[in-house]
């Protein structure tokens, strides 16, 4: 990424609400990491061991990247805001594209488009807070 654009970010973090939102943002990511750690531990839907190998690679995946954008985002650094950006553009890339793999029942479903509902939510916010001058 271009300088100005890694400078764009850190300026935007120094906004009193933007910080706020970050952090809150941190916690959110915190907890979308623990759930996928407690999947690693067994305590999902199944059993790790019995789950299918998308969900296993999503996990793991997901665990190290929540758990370091959550991080990066607490600290209100540019890199956790494009870590943030990453995490919601890849899951919605394998959650539309790739959701035969991951959902095999309505409510699976159900729960992948509330997630990516949630997800857009807070886009929208993040966006609105990045263009806002003040």
């Amino acid at each position: 990424m271009s300088k100005p654009v890694l400078g764009y970010l850190r300026q935007t973090a120094e906004r009193s609400w933007m910080g706020i939102y970050l952090r809150i943002l941190a916690i959110i990511m915190a907890y979308g990491a623990s759930v996928h750690f407690a999947n690693l531990m067994g305590f999902g839907e199944k059993p790790w061991g019995e789950a299918p190998i998308a969900w296993k690679i999503g996990d793991v995946f997901y665990a190290l990247i929540d758990t370091l954008t959550a991080i990066g985002l607490w600290q209100r650094t540019a890199w956790g805001t494009l870590c943030f950006l990453s995490t919601i553009a890849s899951q919605f890339l394998i959650y539309t594209v790739f959701i035969d793999y991951f959902a095999f029942t309505v409510e699976q479903h159900q729960a992948i488009y509330g997630l990516l509902g949630t997800e857009v939510i807070l886009l929208l916010i993040f966006v609105t807070l990045f263009v806002i001058k003040k």
